[in-house]
């Protein structure tokens, strides 16, 4: 059976399957060109892989999914964490880990999907997102997905041997739906 999920016009987020996804998040944690930009620079062994994904299965405060492209095939993992039911706030996060998808609009399209799930399912108020500031093709993504930029934390990873600032993005449910009633729907 298909589980349908989250669709885009690139992608589909369907719920973390342990039997579907676990192979290719041990491989793409566990390679540095993969990892270069997250907050992840010592690999994980596959007792720390199924901590997360028994994490992700509960979603109290984390919402994870799969990515998967046009053919089907699992390109990438995104999420909404440590959401704040309360604040109705949340973080965000993407790791696109097949190298062939890179540069091919699935971020783009990712984000688009999960900022709709966010305001319009779960009516969050507040996304927040954070890049390496050497990571343009992130900013850029959510650039065009309507995040705004809101400032720079100097010398905030330490990665690679030095440290590197990180760059803040946010976008609020009245962003998204002003920008919403001036576009037609994309997220489908």
């Amino acid at each position: 059976m298909e589980v349908v999920g989250l669709r885009g016009e690139k992608v589909r987020l369907v719920p973390v399957d342990r039997s579907l996804h676990f192979d290719n998040a041990l491989r793409w944690m566990n390679d540095p060109e993969v990892t270069r930009y997250l907050n992840l620079s010592t690999g994980v062994t596959p007792g720390m892989e199924e901590e997360w994904f028994q994490k992700v299965q509960k979603r109290d405060t984390d919402y994870a999914w799969a990515i998967h492209d046009e053919r089907n095939r699992h390109i990438g993992f995104t999420g909404l964490h440590a959401i704040d039911w309360r604040q109705r706030r949340a973080t965000s996060g993407i790791v696109i880990g097949e190298k062939d998808a890179w540069g091919r609009g699935y971020a783009t399209d990712t984000m688009r999907v999960r900022t709709k799930f966010a305001f319009e399912t779960l009516n969050l108020h507040r996304i927040e997102s954070e890049a390496l500031a050497e990571n343009t093709a992130s900013q850029q993504a959510l650039e065009r997905v309507g995040y705004r930029r809101e400032g720079v934390f100097r010398k905030r990873i330490w990665a690679e041997g030095r440290w590197h600032d990180t760059v803040r993005y946010a976008i609020l449910d009245e962003d998204y739906f002003a920008a919403r009633s001036d576009t037609p729907d994309r997220a489908g």
